[in-house]
């Protein structure tokens, strides 16, 4: 077998996995997911429509264009549920009030969300870039997720100065949400790095 037959042989095998595999748009997203997704989308909405500042019905706008997007362009069920996720906390928080009824909402919304946030950031961008140590990709993710956070928060104390709302509750709130967002941030990219990555060399085949 000459050299040339020899590469297109090889190369067959490949080639037909690739042209199996069904493109993003058409692979449905898992029945619970989508479920999910679906009942948060709505949640959102309503909230959105009956919310009583503009912070409220700005972020309810946005997680839902989030989630029709991630649902429609990038079709990764972990992209998908993170983001259905961190819609449904604030749903929860401002739709059934648990920011004021549960004492210990908040803190634990920081902290979970920035967890599991982290990770849906990871599964966007950590395919695209390369490092020579592992820590300079983690911390990388952590300090992205950092600017998420200070983000919500100067969120936060806009709509409190032209509003009159009390999404910020002092200094030390948003301070205690920062701290709770690092902690979570940190443990959540670890636990990406370690479980949930693709391996770059399988993702190259």
């Amino acid at each position: 077998m000459s050299p040339e037959n020899q590469k297109t042989s090889e190369a067959t095998p490949l080639s037909t996995a690739a042209s199996a595999e069904p493109p993003a748009e058409l692979r449905p997203l898992h029945w619970a997911v989508a479920s999910f997704t679906i009942v948060t989308i709505i949640a959102a909405a309503v909230v959105g429509v009956q919310g009583t500042d503009f912070f409220t019905q700005l972020t309810m706008a946005c997680g839902i264009i989030l989630c029709l997007l991630a649902w429609r362009y990038i079709r990764d069920a972990l992209v998908v549920l993170v983001l259905a996720t961190l819609v449904a906390g604030a749903v929860l928080g401002w739709g059934l009030n648990f920011y004021d009824k549960i004492v210990w909402y908040d803190d634990a919304a920081h902290f979970v969300f920035s967890l599991i946030g982290i990770m849906g950031l990871a599964r966007l961008v950590l395919h695209k870039f390369q490092a020579d140590a592992a820590w300079l990709l983690v911390t990388a993710l952590w300090l992205s997720w950092l600017g998420v956070g200070s983000i919500w928060e100067i969120g936060e104390w806009i709509s409190d100065q032209l509003t009159n709302t009390r999404h910020s509750r002092g200094y030390f709130d948003t301070m205690y949400d920062m701290i709770l967002n690092s902690a979570g941030a940190l443990i959540g990219a670890l636990v990406y790095w370690r479980w949930f990555r693709l391996d770059r060399a399988e993702a190259k085949k």
